[in-house]
């Protein structure tokens, strides 16, 4: 007989449908195990470690007023106001931010007002700018106006500037010699004269009505004025119509003919003979609050000077202990226009609360929260852990609750596990088992005995 006719051959092996609820189970505490251990590395980053560094900061959790005093756009900077991935260090140019933090001002309230009108001068969009490009044959023959160049394209601050400048540098042809128009210039035709020095602009303002007011509030690049009977500070009063009444707040809100501003500061008093009548610009407006020394409280008690109040002069801001953000949600973009206004050419200075550390000057952040880190703490703590040990228990008990039967199938240990239909099918499965056992052991003793006669009949 061959070798390879005496061989049996493998049958397929035939893999039963599994019960798909223990299937399903153990499927889903599994996902649930792999997904609360990578949530807990990656909060482990994004919340574990600067809660821990904000609970250690040595941060007062009391807000006080910061105003930006200078932004700067920095190229390869070693720290940068707000970064948009904590992961990586900022690279390429950054924003950042000085300010200078004091405690808050007062609250007042201006009341029985009448006329009350608001006036604003809203810083400008340079990019608004018409441009002019004079390499283009004689696109500026016409240019007059104070224009800002670079390489022969020149945008027109005239447009929306008053600018105080002197002309005293070379003269360019914008014609012939476009090429050189280079910084800022003062142009009349196609001569165009350099300014060398620095000089300042005024923006194009509506101006303010001064005949018959005297409470004029400043709030962001906005006046509000008005011929107002008192202004109080909870129930004191601290000016009654005596000369004319002026402050700078952080808010302005009106409620009929009253008005509440809040984190106001350098109340002071003008005589009515020195605020021109019956208008008067920005500018001149400007010069008028600069130059008025008369407290409206001698004892610095309400409406104090700002350096009364001042903390850190001068000190880094940052949006966040970490001076960046997490959720690619462009926060820094909006954060930025919020607090980059350093008051150049007359604009307001950001103004918001900030939080400092009493014994470090150097920073200070404009997010600081703990109550609100303690929250967030315990929500990240208790729900990928609690995932967990739900999903780890849940697996301990089916390796103990499940079996594997002799034809590869898992069941349940104990029938009061297992749906009715489970059970009924372990119930026959058992059953087919026994049927099948007392099959073979029939067979085996009908062997025997055939063996037996057949031995006795030799």
């Amino acid at each position: 007989m061959g070798g390879g006719g005496g061989r049996r051959k493998d049958k397929r092996r035939v893999i039963p449908e599994q019960d798909r609820g223990i299937c399903g189970s153990i499927c889903l505490c599994q996902l649930t195990l792999v997904l609360s251990c990578v949530a807990m590395v990656y909060l482990a980053v994004a919340v574990y470690a600067p809660s821990y560094q904000a609970f250690n900061a040595g941060y007062d959790p009391r807000p006080v007023m910061c105003q930006t005093v200078n932004a700067a756009l920095v190229n390869n900077c070693e720290w940068a106001s707000c970064g948009e991935w904590c992961l990586t260090k900022t690279s390429g140019y950054c924003s950042q931010l000085h300010v200078t933090a004091r405690n808050n001002g007062t609250d007042i309230h201006v009341h029985n007002c009448t006329r009350l009108n608001t006036v604003s001068c809203p810083q400008v969009n340079t990019d608004a700018l018409k441009r002019y490009n004079c390499n283009n044959d004689s696109e500026c023959a016409t240019l007059t106006g104070v224009f800002n160049c670079s390489l022969g394209h020149c945008a027109n601050m005239s447009e929306l500037f008053l600018c105080h400048h002197k002309a005293d540098g070379i003269v360019v042809d914008s014609d012939k010699d476009n090429l050189k128009l280079n910084g800022f210039f003062e142009c009349k035709k196609s001569k165009c004269t350099k300014i060398k020095r620095p000089f300042l602009c005024d923006r194009y303002c509506n101006k303010i009505t001064t005949s018959s007011m005297n409470v004029f509030i400043q709030y962001e690049d906005n006046v509000y004025a008005g011929d107002c009977r008192q202004v109080t500070v909870g129930d004191k009063q601290i000016w009654n119509e005596q000369e004319v009444f002026m402050a700078s707040c952080h808010t302005v809100e009106r409620h009929g003919n009253n008005l509440r501003a809040t984190d106001c500061l350098n109340g002071t008093i003008l005589e009515e003979s020195k605020l021109p009548q019956p208008y008067v610009n920005f500018s001149v407006f400007w010069t008028l609050v600069a130059n008025s020394t008369t407290p409206v409280d001698p004892g610095q008690q309400y409406l104090p000077w700002q350096s009364k109040l001042t903390i850190y002069n001068y000190s880094r801001l940052l949006i966040n202990l970490d001076g960046c953000v997490n959720t690619l949600r462009g926060e820094c973009r909006e954060f930025q226009s919020t607090h980059d206004s350093d008051g150049d050419n007359h604009t307001a200075q950001s103004r918001f609360p900030c939080y400092i550390n009493r014994n470090d000057s150097s920073t200070v952040v404009a997010r600081f929260n703990l109550d609100k880190t303690r929250r967030e703490l315990l929500v990240a703590v208790l729900v990928p852990l609690t995932l967990f040990v739900v999903s780890l228990t849940a697996l301990v008990v089916i390796a103990h609750s499940v079996q594997v039967g002799d034809d590869a199938k898992m069941r349940w240990r104990w029938k009061w596990l297992a749906s009715p239909a489970a059970a009924d099918c372990t119930e026959d499965a058992v059953n087919d088992e026994q049927l099948a056992m007392e099959d073979v052991l029939q067979a085996n003793s009908e062997a025997a005995i055939a063996d037996e006669i057949a031995a006795n009949g030799h």
